[in-house]
Order: structure tokens, then C-alpha cells, then sequence
């Protein structure tokens, strides 16, 4: 009986200590819990800055300017505007309880390559795509110091926005255009029909989009009464270099009923492919301001447009002077 007892007696004073060791450790983990979720709820407040200014600056950095029929616009790229606005929006969000100030945003313009984004500024704005924000602040930690020996802690969250250019599109002409007579602004073209190559050609679509229609689809595409499908960047496009005089006079009457001129946006295509199938390289805006119907040759003359705006065309093609009325989050 003895045994027992002194044997109880030294199992009651051993619980003292253990109690007091998982106590210490209990205290510790929501020490380190505490932490944890207000840098959490920083992290994510400085994140929410990062992607508003992104998404402005992009919104901003190519703003249509007006005097557009309908398809395509002009735009104007003012980085000074899409710089300012990123930041005059992300001042508009506290974090960590206190407001934000341009200490606390970095705006860049440069661009982005589909992984990575270069910050170039805008001694070349024709170039810039992408907008990148950072946003940071230094905050307290209330139980870190005791491990860090650090009250605070740096905290920082990045976005970049896409300002892209066309990769795909409702609503293109049936004319194509050849690489080499873009992204130039103002650059003099002429598509001529057979038998002379000129610098583009007619075209409808996709093989099948319009199996068994005769040449009086393209008029209609002019028209409008057959409504155009999406292209996009890498479709393969039926091409021909025929007269088509319906569709010519067609092109001429929307000319003049347009005062003169029209701007429409056409797929491009590797140069001199006329017939047959042609793959679709990107997008481009064509200023037309000739349609000639009778005589030899007959053509179609006008002018490439650069800094232009396709509102509701999607992301993803090369820099043929079209641009994306839409920016994408990309990081």
C-alpha cells in the first residue's frame, strides 16, 4: 500500500510541469494563428489594390477617341493616363486599416510575352501591352517578434493586365489583307483581282462555314444580310482573287453611302496567298477609300490603320496595329 501511494504522490507532481509545457505551446500556436490571419487579410487587401490598378491602367491606356463606323475605332495610348489612373484607383482601398498611398503602388507599362512581363516604360507606347501593378505595405505582427525578433513584416501582391491585340473576332470584312502591308499606319494598299496579285483578296470564312453558296455570299457578307462568323488566330480561310463584280459594286455603294470611306478590320494573311486556303495571321483595321468596278483593273484601294480598337474582339494575336477592346488578367 505504501508503494502505491508514493508512486501517486510522484505521478501528481510530474503532471505540474507537462501541464505547463502544452499550456506554453497552446499559446504559442494561437499566437502564431493571431499572425497568421491578419497577414492573411493584408495579403489579400494589398492583392485586391494590385488587381483594380492593373485593370484600370489597362482600361485607360488605349481609350477610344471617337469618329468610329461601327466594327473598329481609333484610339489614342497615353501612358500618363493609364499611370494615373491605376494609382488614383488603387488609393481608393485601405489596407491593413489605413489608407493606401502611392507609397504603397508601383505602376509599370512594358509588355508581356505570355509568361513573363518586361518593364519597358513608354519611350515606344505602340509597343506597351500590359500593365503591371504591385502593391505593398509593412505591417505589425503581434507575436513574430518573439521568434523573429521583428515586430513587422514587409507584405506585397502583383497583378499585370493584358492590353492585347486581336485573336479573334465576330464581324470581319470578307477581304484579306497581306502581312506585309501591316501594322504601318497609313500604309497605301490595293487589292486588284485576277489576274493581278495585288496586296490582299477576297475571302469567306472558313471551309465549310459556307459549303455550296456562290459568289453572291460575299455581297451579302458586304450587305450584311449573311451574318459574318468568328475568325480567330490559326483558322484557315477559304481565298479567291476573283472579279466578283456583285461584290465590288456592293463594296462601292457602302462606300458612298459611308461618305466616301469605310474602315472595316480584316484577317491577314501570308503574303501573296490568293487562292485557295490561307491561314489566318491576326487582324488588322483597313481605312478604304476606293472601289473601282469597271474597267481593268478593277480594285479596291485605301490605307492601314495602326492604334485601333475592335470592342468585344478577344486576346491573343500579334501586333498587326488591332487592339482587343476587352484587357485580361494574366498574373
Amino acid at each position: 500500500m505504501r508503494i502505491i501511494r508514493k508512486f501517486a504522490r510522484r505521478e501528481k507532481g510530474s503532471i505540474l510541469p507537462i501541464t505547463a509545457v502544452y499550456l506554453v505551446m497552446a499559446l504559442g500556436l494561437l499566437a502564431v494563428s493571431i499572425d497568421l490571419g491578419h497577414l492573411f487579410l493584408v495579403k489579400s487587401e494589398l492583392q485586391r489594390v494590385a488587381d483594380a490598378s492593373a485593370l484600370t491602367g489597362a482600361l485607360r491606356l488605349m481609350t477610344p477617341s471617337g469618329g468610329a463606323t461601327p466594327g473598329v475605332m481609333p484610339a489614342s495610348i497615353d501612358c500618363s493616363r493609364a499611370i494615373n489612373a491605376a494609382q488614383a484607383v488603387g488609393m481608393q482601398n485601405d489596407t491593413d486599416g489605413q489608407p493606401t498611398t502611392l507609397a504603397n503602388i508601383a505602376v509599370s507599362l512594358g509588355t508581356w510575352n505570355g509568361t513573363v512581363f518586361t518593364d519597358t516604360g513608354c519611350a515606344s507606347p505602340s509597343q506597351v501591352n500590359a500593365v503591371q501593378a504591385v502593391a505593398s505595405r509593412t505591417t505589425d505582427v503581434y507575436f513574430g517578434g518573439i521568434i523573429t525578433g521583428s515586430n513587422t513584416i514587409d507584405l506585397s501582391a502583383n497583378a499585370t493586365v493584358l492590353v492585347g491585340t486581336v485573336g479573334g473576332t465576330y464581324g470581319a470584312a470578307p477581304i484579306a489583307i497581306d502581312e506585309d502591308k501591316v501594322p504601318s499606319d497609313g500604309e497605301p494598299f490595293e487589292i486588284q483581282f485576277y489576274p493581278n496579285p495585288g496586296d490582299g483578296c477576297w475571302h469567306v470564312f472558313k471551309p465549310g462555314d459556307f459549303d455550296g453558296q456562290g459568289s453572291s455570299l460575299i455581297r451579302d457578307l458586304i450587305n450584311g444580310t449573311e451574318a459574318a462568323p468568328k475568325l480567330k488566330v490559326g483558322d484557315m480561310i477559304k481565298v479567291k482573287n476573283g472579279q466578283d463584280n456583285a461584290a465590288a459594286k456592293a463594296l462601292q455603294d457602302k462606300l458612298a453611302a459611308n461618305g466616301g470611306t469605310l474602315d472595316v478590320m480584316a484577317p491577314v494573311i501570308p503574303t501573296g496567298q490568293h487562292t485557295g486556303e490561307a491561314e489566318v495571321l491576326g487582324f488588322a483595321a483597313l481605312h478604304l477609300t476606293e472601289v473601282k468596278t469597271e474597267g481593268n483593273p478593277k480594285y479596291i484601294r485605301g490605307v492601314t490603320l495602326d492604334n485601333y480598337v475592335a470592342p468585344g474582339a478577344s486576346l491573343g494575336g500579334p501586333n498587326y496595329g488591332l487592339y482587343a477592346g476587352s484587357p485580361k488578367m494574366v498574373q
